[in-house]
């Protein structure tokens, strides 16, 4: 369950903001989810609900969405929360994160799924659960693998699996982290060197760098606003996900990930 805060104007530190809280259903995975089946493709979340109230919501959700959730865990325990307060702009400030229940996807639960995982186009990974399970998942997966370090705390999971990885999507702080380079083409070059196939590193308003062993090219962004920035780059994702699926080169996938990234950004705005 996300929960977002939104000053009305800049945001002050050390003191009570006037301002929008939003609560919505969310996770990297699940906003994933959502904007595939979006796009008009079949999607299956593998993920662990746990026993409260939240969970109920979020499970409501899904069936209202058409994400299938056949296969998730049910486990007793507190629903995954993500707190994010963003600035004036509406680019994030400072997040925290509470998934301790993703410790439940064990290797153990990862091999229950991997027949169904590998009758499927593609397999989206993100790093919240544990590394054993990243690991078990990204080596026996028969499909292609596109992973979203989720952040830079979680980047140990994402450093361990590179080499088995059709695809990888770090913002550029956790690309940054991921190979020590600064620059973006740098970095991007550095994940292809570490074995990835294809690295979309995003720099938000500064675009969206794409390489693998043949290109490395920067695309601009197609729309910038000042809407809360939460969601986007699972946008993103979700738009390189269904091009990478249906056998796109690594530019047109980074295009159609971008392109749904600014359909993302106008719905929020009309919100």
């Amino acid at each position: 369950m996300d929960i977002l805060g939104m000053p009305q104007g800049e945001l002050r530190l050390r003191d009570s903001n006037i301002g929008h809280v939003t609560l919505r259903p969310g996770g990297v995975g699940r906003n994933i989810a959502q904007q595939i089946v979006k796009l008009g493709r079949a999607c299956s979340l593998l993920t662990v609900f746990g026993s409260d109230s939240l969970a109920d919501v979020l499970c409501d959700d899904c069936a209202r969405l058409g994400i299938d959730i056949t296969h998730a865990l049910k486990a007793e325990g507190n629903t995954c929360v993500y707190l994010c307060l963003h600035e004036g702009s509406g680019d994030m400030l400072a997040a925290i994160n509470d998934m301790r229940l993703t410790d439940r996807l064990t290797p153990a639960y990862a091999e229950s799924c991997l027949e169904y995982i590998n009758g499927s186009d593609l397999c989206v990974l993100d790093a919240n659960p544990p590394v054993e399970t990243v690991r078990f998942i990204a080596e026996r997966a028969a499909v292609p693998v596109l992973m979203d370090p989720v952040s830079c705390a979680k980047l140990d999971k994402a450093k361990a699996v590179l080499p088995y990885l059709t695809a990888i999507k770090p913002n550029i702080h956790e690309a940054r982290s991921l190979t020590e380079q600064t620059d973006v083409r740098s970095c991007a070059k550095a994940l292809i060197r570490a074995g990835v196939q294809k690295a979309f590193v995003s720099m938000g308003p500064e675009g969206l760098c794409c390489a693998d062993d043949q290109i490395c090219a920067v695309l601009p962004v197609e729309r910038f606003s000042a809407a809360a920035k939460t969601g986007v780059g699972d946008a993103l994702c979700a738009g390189i996900a269904v091009a990478l699926a249906a056998g796109e080169s690594t530019l047109e996938c980074g295009r159609y990930g971008m392109h749904c990234a600014a359909e993302f950004l106008k719905n929020e705005e009309d919100c």
